[in-house]
């Protein structure tokens, strides 16, 4: 991973240096909505609705004499951005049906990097473009709930129906104070640009687990047959956040005269 970012760092040094030379072109705002969820091995796993809410400035390279000047940009902004996952399971012991379900909601502050070239649709009315995008993104935890409980029906002991790793309060229901705060994702998208207007469907795919912690179903079946260990750590799946968005932006302005 530190290559590839490496990789990544240099090649938009490149960009930016020597002949190219970029230059402010427009800002906007934007924001997205789609599904989120953890890439892992959960089969019962549900996606939550997923959000991306921010700012953008274009950096484009007109005044640079290359041969992709005029179709190749830069993007960055700030995001607030929405990721989790949701799940239940279904298990039987000792011929007693019970449940476990949960869910965790993180909101994160995003800040993305992208490069992407767009070019003009050749049909008689103009001013549809069409493009792609691909970049990396750094995102840092703000805030979150998560929760965890197992219910077993006919059951009224808190024994058989009760919140798994938790003592209720408010400070061990904080997510952040479970998992880790930092993720890095790829972003890759394609867009069409209309007016003041860009549509964009991208996948956002971050490659830093949530947790080090045990798989949810294996920590499952491990308490069931007497092997597992109690742990201060919630059972969140190790996996790393996954979402799928459809984002509109609008540009406000330009910095060009």
């Amino acid at each position: 991973m530190k290559k590839i970012l490496a990789i990544g760092l240099i090649g938009l040094m490149a960009l930016t240096c020597g002949k190219a030379r970029a230059q402010f072109d427009d800002y906007g705002i934007k924001a997205a909505i789609g599904t989120a969820t953890l890439a892992d091995d959960l089969a019962t796993k549900s996606p939550i609705l997923g959000m991306n809410v921010g700012g953008y400035i274009n950096f484009t390279f007109k005044h640079s004499p290359t041969v992709l000047s005029e179709i190749f940009y830069l993007q960055t902004g700030l995001n607030l951005v929405r990721r989790g996952n949701s799940f239940q399971e279904v298990y039987e012991h000792d011929n007693t049906l019970s449940f476990r379900e949960g869910y965790h909601h993180a909101y994160y502050v995003q800040l993305p990097i992208l490069a992407g070239v767009h070019m003009e649709l050749p049909i008689r009315e103009p001013g549809h473009v069409v493009g792609f995008y691909l970049g990396p993104a750094v995102s840092y935890g703000l805030f979150g709930r998560y929760a965890d409980r197992m219910i077993t029906p006919g059951y009224t002991s808190r024994a058989a129906n009760y919140d798994v790793n938790f003592s209720g309060t408010d400070d061990d229901r904080a997510l952040f104070n479970h998992i880790s705060r930092l993720d890095v994702s790829a972003i890759l998208g394609v867009s069409y640009e209309h007016g003041n207007y860009t549509f964009s469907l991208f996948v956002d795919h971050g490659f830093i687990a949530v947790s080090e912690g045990t798989d949810v179903l294996r920590t499952i079946m491990n308490n069931l047959a007497g092997t597992g260990t109690t742990s201060s750590i919630p059972n969140i799946p190790d996996g790393n956040n996954n979402a799928v968005m459809f984002s509109v932006a609008y540009k406000l302005g330009s910095f060009q005269k």
